[in-house]
């Protein structure tokens, strides 16, 4: 009979903290985009733990749908994703795939990238510019698949891939320097570019139907790619 009493007890107990947690927080469904949507088209889960509550920043985690954590972190609204401090984004696998500092939603200081076998992929530093509110990334150590080490102390040779763009060139004190070669598979266009000291000098892309596009700067360069994913 206590027995009984004791699990009617921890039954109600449960069921108030579900209550509180389901109060104060919001789940909603995002899709391959990261766009809200309904739950039948969900591939993402995005909880805001504190969201009823006044706070400065606002605690959010997103899972995959096995249930394992994507990424978590906190932001400056709760209604749109401003991330701000430490971001840890991991693998479906459960593995760690990123570590990001963030400030006021844009990169700034130190980032560091692992394969899924959990071998180091990278180290970088982020530096952001509030005259030109852009973000210059330096990349100080890399190493490849095979965990060879072929950027130390920002030079040596890049190759890289990461949501589909792969990149290779030379890196000279973190930054691209000389010809780079880069091809977005999704898109199915082909990059070559000229930078001196991290500065984008000219763009030249080719399509699928070898249609070519010149650029002079980084933002021609992604209003081409948007408008080629419109398409």
């Amino acid at each position: 009979m206590k027995r009984n009493i004791f699990l009617f007890l921890l039954f109600l107990i449960s069921v108030h903290l579900s209550a509180q947690i389901n109060m104060v927080s919001k789940k909603i469904f995002l899709d391959s985009l990261n766009r809200e949507c309904k739950p039948e088209n969900q591939i993402y889960t995005r909880v805001i733990t504190n969201y009823s509550q006044q706070s400065v920043r606002y605690v959010v985690t997103d899972f995959y749908k096995n249930g394992r954590k994507r990424m978590t972190g906190c932001t400056l609204d709760k209604d749109i994703l401003k991330k701000d401090g430490e971001f840890i984004y991991y693998f479906k696998n459960g593995s760690k795939e990123s570590v990001i500092n963030f400030k006021e939603d844009h990169k700034e200081g130190k980032e560091i990238n692992w394969y899924e076998n959990q071998s180091k992929k990278s180290e970088k530093q982020n530096v952001w510019n509030p005259k030109t509110k852009t973000v210059q990334t330096l990349i100080l150590n890399f190493w490849n698949k095979d965990k060879e080490q072929v950027v130390t102390d920002g030079n040596g040779e890049y190759e890289g891939t990461e949501n589909f763009v792969t990149e290779k060139g030379v890196l000279k004190n973190g930054l691209k320097q000389g010809i780079w070669q880069e091809n977005d598979t999704v898109l199915k266009i082909t990059f070559t570019e000229n930078y001196d000291k991290g500065v984008l000098l000219s763009g030249t892309s080719i399509d699928e139907n070898n249609v070519k596009y010149s650029y002079s700067s980084l933002a021609q360069k992604q209003m081409h790619k948007k408008t080629q994913s419109n398409h």
